[in-house]
């Protein structure tokens, strides 16, 4: 029971922090977005790039990265089927059911419980993720309320990202073995230290944030309700099937990556959601998409705990 509480109080306490600092008015949104900034360009692109330069690349993860890319399609499309039911029919749903929170809530939760030294595990379910966002996700809404058409720019933006580049870096250096050199070599290792350093502010800061966000409006609570069991239903039923069907048939038993595959599954829509929501769509929807995402990263942190409670017992 102890162990328990000695990996959950963290997720609190920083979370709480997050909530404390902002009703102090110690820190402005404008200020949290700065250190969002910093943490998404540096912070989780030190952590991905120490993940995969460690991790230990074996020739079925490749499918997985495929698999993955195939499954986050594949929620889109169940959004978008389910939108043809009156009672839940509405312009976002398709966008609720796909896309996650893979770095600004996955990893701090996975790393704090689990360790650093398994993020790997779950940064397999990331790559995959990290090219539907950029490559489908985004351009499906600009082109859905703005008409916007699909351009080559967009492919080339996600090699342009800190973390797709952190990632492909590490995928190399490990591949070639200069990820050994790099750590064994007196001079270079201070390279490597100092992206261990950055990497181990992201956990901390990024609950820090996700508590300064979370705040609800009560006028959009009812739908965001709607949303956050529509999405939690589906895509634990569709990522189940696949994970039996499929991805057990390539992955060799592995407790870690049943966690970080189930870690993965119950994250809160990307936190940049409302963002791309308010450029291309309306204020309401903005607001929608913002709470929404807010409920259902209360909802995940809660079911994380719980998993994490009992599977201590």
């Amino acid at each position: 029971m102890t162990n328990i509480f000695a990996k959950v109080i963290p997720i609190l306490l920083l979370i709480s922090l997050g909530q404390y600092l902002r009703y102090k008015e110690i820190l402005h949104q404008s200020s949290i977005d700065e250190i969002k900034k910093v943490v998404i360009d540096i912070a989780l692109s030190a952590v991905l790039f120490i993940a995969f330069i460690n991790m230990e690349l074996k020739a079925e993860y490749f499918l997985v990265f495929i698999i993955m890319f195939i499954l986050m399609n594949i929620f889109y499309f169940v959004g978008g089927a389910l939108n043809r039911i009156n009672r839940l029919s509405h312009p976002l749903l398709p966008f609720i059911t796909s896309g996650f929170t893979f770095g600004l809530l996955g990893i701090p939760l996975f790393t704090t419980v689990f360790g650093i030294e398994n993020i790997g595990k779950l940064s397999i379910l990331g790559v995959g993720h990290e090219f539907f966002v950029w490559l489908l996700f985004y351009p499906s809404m600009a082109m859905k309320f703005k008409n916007q058409k699909f351009s080559l720019k967009t492919v080339k933006e996600i090699f342009q990202s800190p973390l797709m580049i952190s990632i492909i870096l590490g995928m190399t250096f490990n591949i070639t073995g200069l990820g050994i050199w790099i750590q064994e070599n007196p001079v270079v290792n201070g390279f490597y230290t100092t992206i261990q350093y950055l990497s181990n502010l992201a956990t901390p800061l990024i609950l820090i944030i996700v508590g300064f966000g979370l705040k609800f409006d009560k006028k959009y609570m009812k739908q965001s309700i709607k949303f956050v069991m529509v999405r939690m239903i589906s895509i634990l039923t569709v990522g189940y099937v696949c994970k039996y069907l499929i991805i057990d048939r390539i992955i060799t038993a592995d407790l870690m990556f049943d966690y970080a595959y189930f870690t993965f599954l119950i994250l809160p829509p990307p936190l940049s959601l409302s963002i791309f929501v308010g450029a291309y769509s309306t204020k309401e929807y903005e607001e929608l998409a913002n709470n929404t995402v807010v409920l259902n990263t209360v909802v995940s942190i809660a079911i994380f705990i719980l998993f994490i409670v009992i599977k201590q017992f």
